[in-house]
């Protein structure tokens, strides 16, 4: 179920089922138009992408388009795994699941545009779309490699690398704050944060060593140089673009004495410095950089 809510008040504004499949969670919400008159993108593990106009005025969303975002696959099928990002810029929406192709969506038309080869056998685990460079996309891999994309070009592939150490999946990647179109920050489940510069693909240029293990999810601001982590013990850390850590968040036990669950989303308001993080248990909680204005 979709749940639209008032962050400032904490108050429900309105909430509706998104599909008929509810074994098929949701895997990404992105808002379409964010500035002026937005709807919202509600993508599930299985592929299916449903967009919605009004979402936020009780009872009178609207289902604007819906499709499946994986070519071949039927909606409701399980063991997908999909992956999916929006890019405002270029109006392309980039999809893949555990096939080795990658799907490039243009909305307003809802057409495929390219649907081309990852270059590797491996799954997607992660995916990013610049949100100032039109056409580039960035996907991480279960394998913990790392490739660039650019649909303009008509070699598509523009770099691979393995920045990882340790063969585990990549569960965070996010191009840079900045205007800079081949700095990237990718995270994986082992526990490190590696810096790269796709121009220099043999070597990482930072290394954030956030978690003993366990990564779960990972979030960069769109403009503020700011990044947080989180795992799956219950701990949440924020750093600067240099690696140094600016704070730390630790989960208690809560006034009903049950424990909050592991990590499993992060993400950051794109023009304020809030930080928003989901867990286990339907619990989402909302924090600022200001301590006495924490939600």
């Amino acid at each position: 179920m979709n749940m639209v809510w008032n962050y400032e008040e904490a108050t429900l504004v309105n909430g509706f089922d998104n599909h008929d499949f509810l074994d098929q969670v949701i895997s990404k919400l992105c808002l379409v138009n964010e500035l002026d008159d937005s709807l919202l993108l509600v993508a599930s593990c299985d592929g299916s992408v449903r967009i919605w106009k009004d979402y936020a005025t009780k009872g009178r969303q609207r289902l604007v388009t819906g499709f499946s975002s994986i070519q071949g696959h039927n909606r409701g099928a399980p063991g997908l795994n999909a992956v999916v990002d929006w890019q405002q810029q270029s109006g392309y929406l980039y999809a893949c699941g555990e096939s080795s192709s990658i799907m490039v969506w243009d909305l307003e038309k809802e057409q495929v545009v390219k649907s081309a080869s990852s270059e590797t056998e491996c799954s997607v685990t992660a995916l990013s779309a610049s949100q100032v460079h039109g056409g580039k996309v960035a996907a991480g891999f279960a394998d913990g490699s790392v490739r660039l994309y650019d649909v303009r070009t008509p070699e598509w592939l523009v770099c691979a690398t393995r920045p990882h150490q340790r063969a585990e999946k990549v569960v965070g990647l996010s191009f840079q704050p900045g205007l800079d179109p081949a700095k990237i920050v990718s995270a994986s489940q082992a526990g490190d944060i590696k810096f790269l510069d796709v121009r220099r693909t043999k070597e990482t240029y930072l290394t954030i060593n956030a978690h003993r293990g366990s990564l779960t999810a990972m979030g960069v601001h769109r403009h503020a140089p700011i990044i947080a982590s989180g795992s799956g013990r219950q701990l949440i850390k924020v750093f600067n673009l240099e690696g140094e850590q600016l704070g730390i968040i630790k989960y208690q036990t809560s006034f009903m004495a049950q424990k909050i669950g592991p990590v499993s989303s992060l993400t950051f308001h794109p023009y304020q410095v809030l930080l928003a993080a989901g867990a286990a248990g339907s619990l989402v909680s909302l924090y600022s950089h200001h301590k006495d204005e924490d939600k």
